[in-house]
């Protein structure tokens, strides 16, 4: 058997947060890679690697492949931020029904929380570093507010965070109260036809959207030339970046780890069922992605005989047709800005579930969440996901530490490092060395927050917002979150009547 030991043991009457540390672990991972990747993207000048490639040169060195490798996979996990939430979320929700709170208060408390994050998010997007502030610093125009329309007209990581909370509040309220959460079987059939559903649609909508409004949807430059509030709303379903479609497989998938885990004696073999999901994932996805670049290659007359008709042959008015959008949808491989076609995006997800739950085997379910969390290493990284909302929401601030070094160089390099793409694959070491150094700022950051208990971080915000419009405390603020004053979690195996 097992059972949830720490959370059965502990004093409740202390009312301590009850946490599982290789959530908190890997949102620190998450949040630290997304500065050093940002980083080095904005500055590094890899248009040498582009050109090469484009021309069909791929005699590069090992490194630059193991690289190109290692950022192209990890550095494309977008939706990671959004399937943690989820499963956070998710598992609070679960565990309060448990224990006898009122459901539709957990629900209100949802959606307020999910019009918070929101609201945050189109404010740091549209004043952020691509905003209005950040272009205003880089470029010294401050009558120029484009910036804040164009950032604030897409849907970004906080944005999708939100709406998936709201979403999921909503679904969640349904299945679990009146002891819904007893129902496995039924819970899974719901999540699983809602999964099967958003990954089937997604090609297909974004097909009737190219089809019928703009050509070549959702390629972020042709949304772009067409900001107005029908395109907005489409944005919000299936646009660039991070949409409703698909990236709710990521919340839908999260939100069922979150109720399986909110079990206090869950079965070993949750684990080893989402770990085989994760793994046919990665299977099925690459398969796509494989046959894309196949695809791609053949005479543009034969792939409207053999992959296009057979799936969807129709003649929209603008004389495109369905079915080639919809193959693209399928097996495209995008990064950064555009959403990314289905295969590709089921190898993200099927990686990011089995790092998860490779970590649960390991950790909490061999009892040993006290020991990781106090581990100098992975103590770095609960702190850096304890204000992982904060540090996203204030990545702006990288221009004070690149401002410096600017200030420091410029006279004798001529370049300005406000400025992107300057550094030159020859300078690579500089790059490194930047990254490091910005890093060590937002880690100043983070230990200015824990001297002053979250006060002025953007989760003290938000907690002390959703606690006053849903009347639902929180103990997210407590010290113990950045203490040791913590419940570690840990399900470990036992035996039946055993003491230990």
């Amino acid at each position: 058997m097992i059972t949830l030991t720490s959370l059965e043991s502990a004093d409740s009457s202390r009312n301590l947060p009850k946490r599982l540390v290789t959530l908190d672990i890997l949102r620190g991972i998450a949040i630290f890679g997304m500065i050093l990747v940002h980083v080095s993207y904005k500055l590094f000048d890899a248009t040498w690697l582009m050109d090469s490639i484009n021309a069909g040169n791929f005699d590069f060195n090992p490194f630059v492949w193991i690289l190109v490798i290692i950022l192209g996979y990890f550095g494309n996990w977008h939706g990671f931020f959004l399937f943690i939430s989820a499963i956070v979320n998710s598992l609070v929700f679960a565990r309060k029904v448990k224990a006898g709170y009122d459901a539709r208060r957990l629900l209100g408390k949802n959606l307020i929380g999910g019009i918070i994050i929101v609201a945050i998010g189109y404010l740091v997007e549209g004043f952020g570093y691509w905003g209005y502030f950040g272009n205003s610093i880089r470029t010294g125009d401050w009558t120029n507010f484009r910036p804040f329309v164009a950032e604030s007209f897409w849907i970004q990581t906080l944005q999708i965070i939100g709406l998936a909370i709201m979403i999921n509040g909503v679904i969640q309220y349904l299945i679990l109260r009146k002891k819904g959460y007893e129902k496995t079987t039924r819970n899974v059939i719901i999540y699983g036809l809602l999964i099967g559903f958003v990954l089937l649609a997604t090609p297909f909508i974004n097909d009737f959207i190219a089809s019928t409004y703009i050509p070549n949807w959702p390629d972020i430059y042709a949304v772009s030339g067409h900001m107005n509030g029908k395109t907005w709303l489409l944005n919000i379903i299936a646009g660039p970046k991070f949409p409703l479609m698909p990236f709710m497989v990521s919340a839908f998938f999260g939100s069922l780890i979150g109720i399986f885990l909110a079990d206090p004696r869950p079965k070993k073999k949750v684990l080893r069922n989402f770990s085989i999901v994760g793994a046919v994932l990665i299977l099925v996805g690459g398969v796509l992605v494989v046959l894309g670049f196949v695809v791609q290659d053949l005479p543009s007359k034969y792939q409207l005989s053999m992959f296009t008709r057979p799936i969807l042959d129709v003649q929209s008015s603008n004389g495109s047709i369905l079915g080639l959008t919809n193959l693209y949808q399928i097996f495209k491989f995008t990064t950064i800005e555009n959403p990314p076609g289905i295969g590709f995006y089921m190898v993200r997800l099927g990686g990011q579930i089995l790092l998860l739950m490779l970590l649960f085997s390991q950790i909490e379910f061999k009892g040993k969440g006290e020991k990781f969390a106090n581990k100098f290493v992975w103590k770095f990284f609960r702190r850096w996901g304890t204000f992982s909302l904060t540090i996203y929401s204030l990545h702006i601030l990288e221009l004070l530490p690149r401002g410096i070094l600017t200030l420091v160089t410029q006279k004798t390099t001529g370049v300005s490092l406000l400025d992107h793409y300057v550094i030159p694959k020859e300078y690579f070491w500089l790059i490194i060395f930047i990254v490091i150094y910005v890093l060590m700022f937002y880690e100043l950051v983070v230990m200015i927050l824990i001297r002053f208990n979250m006060k002025g971080s953007v989760e003290w915000f938000f907690v002390k917002l959703q606690s006053l419009f849903s009347k639902v405390k929180s103990n997210k603020l407590q010290s113990g979150v950045i203490s040791e004053d913590v419940i570690w979690a840990n399900y470990e195996e036992t035996q039946t009547g055993s003491d230990d």
